[in-house]
């Protein structure tokens, strides 16, 4: 058991660093995107980009998860020829479903965008990459089915690094006739950023089309070679994809549907209040352009381990082995809270110097304020993901709906009390979605118990905050004490990034010292981690381990 528990936690720190890698690509590019389109175009993109993903979320997203977890299943008994009728189905389902999301992207653009007309050209142009997502995510699933995570981690990476260069260059062509007019300079920009994601899909599917191709023999050869008598359809298949994507779609949809929630209160509530479509778009752009992205850096490695969870519970729970499923999810809590915690701490107390690094014009102040208090949703979005991913693997897949119901209705009350009569505008998005994220996870955790009785050690949170907590003392005391003593200095663009990396290099370092030191992990645990083999040596060799 020991061996399938840390061959999941070695896959999810695979994904996890290749999710890294995309995270901070999907960042750098970012602030040359926000200085084409400005202000205006951040909030234009955003609008837009945010009406994709829950398009592309009920259209095909979740089919990564739905196909990992149903090809598992037969792959766990050997169910070859069934496992490849899934495959088939799940290409079908993206055709008929991503070909409905891109048609209503693109000719439902001007009413989903009422309220921001300039933002419609940017939905039309993601209409497209509606309907390729969906095949990139039918074979990133097949892959993770045989517990493969590689293919998924090199076509994220490469999606990512395509997607960078493209949003960039496009929207550099498209905003040069337009210099000097705010408004087309923002509309033409967000078009020209989101050409960039299409470009960066196209690319991913292409790596995993000839992954796909390289496997080829094998995969046909114990197609062929499958005896078992009991062959499915291709309907039953499909079937199965149905009920499977359905609850998974409306848990991911639920899930993400805050933002756009968000979004509609937000643009409807603050104008009542005088503040005009152009305020509402640069107010808007600040909190989901800058802020949430920063954000889901570390949310989306907890993403990635909850992609590896699923296939990897739903085997032990299809071989009756519900003790190798606790301690999988076990596994994948822990590593969770290693990186989510010390972010959350790392994110607060240096929100200004990142968004003065990244965004050095325009409301950096501002936007590090909203930063700063909305750290803590780390931890909570973080183990509300993973947890999500490990009900799923389970076999209990509505619940991660319900639960992300509740937590919905209690983001609608808190925004539209915030942004309405108490008139705090986006600080009042940012309250709701540290109370979402924490509504989530207690619910998760509460199901999980339900069903497997399994509840997390509330003691194995206590070394990653006695790590960040001393690592966040020393981030603090080597950027923030030079900077108060000789602000003059630190002002500057170039001395404040310098003194940024040097404390966020000390403060990782701080971290795992201390994290080694105090925690009981056994060495096989860190060199299961993510870079663990090489911090376990420097550990060793610093007397901590």
């Amino acid at each position: 058991m020991a061996e399938k528990k840390g061959r999941v936690v070695r896959q999810a720190a695979f994904l996890m660093t290749a999710q890294m890698i995309s995270s901070v690509i999907g960042l750098l590019y970012r602030s040359p995107l926000h200085l084409l389109m400005g202000d205006l175009g951040d909030g234009y993109y955003q609008f837009a980009y945010e009406w994709y993903t829950i398009i592309l979320l009920i259209a095909s997203y979740s089919i990564p998860s739905a196909v990992s977890k149903v090809m598992a299943e037969r792959l766990a008994v050997r169910q070859y020829k069934n496992a490849m009728k899934v495959f088939q189905a799940a290409l079908l389902y993206v055709l008929a479903a991503g070909g409905i999301g891109a048609l209503v992207a693109f000719f439902g653009a001007p009413f989903i965008l009422a309220s921001q007309p300039d933002a419609v050209l940017a939905l039309r142009v993601l209409a497209p990459t509606i309907l390729l997502s969906g095949f990139l995510g039918v074979f990133r699933g097949f892959f993770q089915a045989h517990n493969s995570m590689k293919q998924t981690a090199i076509s994220q990476v490469a999606e990512q690094f395509m997607n960078a260069i493209f949003s960039v260059l496009m929207a550099y062509l498209l905003t040069r006739p337009y210099l000097g007019n705010e408004n087309l300079t923002g509309k033409f920009g967000a078009a020209g950023g989101t050409i960039g994601t299409g470009a960066g899909v196209l690319t991913g599917l292409v790596i995993v089309l000839l992954a796909y191709k390289v496997n080829a023999d094998r995969i046909h050869s114990r197609v062929a070679h499958d005896t078992h008598p009991n062959e499915e359809s291709i309907g039953d298949a499909m079937r199965d994809i149905v009920l499977m994507c359905t609850p998974i779609i409306l848990a991911t949809c639920v899930y993400n549907m805050t933002a756009v929630v968000d979004q509609v209160i937000f643009t409807n509530l603050a104008g009542t209040h005088g503040y005009s479509a152009n305020l509402i778009s640069k107010l808007y752009g600040l909190f989901g352009y800058r802020v949430r992205p920063i954000i889901n850096i570390p949310i989306a490695l907890a993403s990635a381990t909850s992609t590896a969870l699923i296939p990897a519970v739903a085997t032990s729970m299809a071989e009756k082995s519900k003790s190798d499923a606790v301690s999988k999810i076990d596994e994948c809590v822990k590593l969770t809270t290693l990186i989510a915690i010390p972010a959350a701490v790392g994110i607060a107390i240096l929100s200004y110097p990142v968004m003065f690094a990244l965004y050095p014009s325009g409301a950096v102040a501002g936007a590090a304020e909203l930063l700063s208090w909305g750290a803590v949703s780390v931890i909570f979005y973080s183990l509300s993901t993973v947890t999500n991913g490990a009900l799923q693997g389970i076999g209990k897949p509505n619940i991660p709906v319900r639960n992300a119901a509740i937590a919905l209705a209690v983001n609608v009350a808190v925004t539209a009390l915030s942004v309405g009569p108490l008139n705090i505008h986006i600080y009042g998005i940012v309250l709701a979605t540290v109370l979402y994220s924490l509504v989530v996870l207690v619910l998760n955790l509460l199901s999980i118990r339900k069903y497997i009785g399994y509840l997390p050690d509330i003691r194995q949170f206590a070394a990653p905050v006695k790590a960040a907590l001393v690592m966040g003392a020393a981030v603090a005391l080597i950027y923030w004490v030079p900077t108060l003593l000789i602000p003059s200095v630190f002002e500057r663009y170039l001395f404040s990034a310098i003194l940024m990396v040097i404390a966020v290099l000390a403060g990782i370092v701080v971290y795992f010292v201390i994290y080694g030191k105090v925690s009981d992990l056994t060495d096989e645990e860190f060199r299961q981690m993510p870079m663990g083999t090489r911090l376990l040596g420097i550990l060793k060799r610093l007397h901590v381990r």
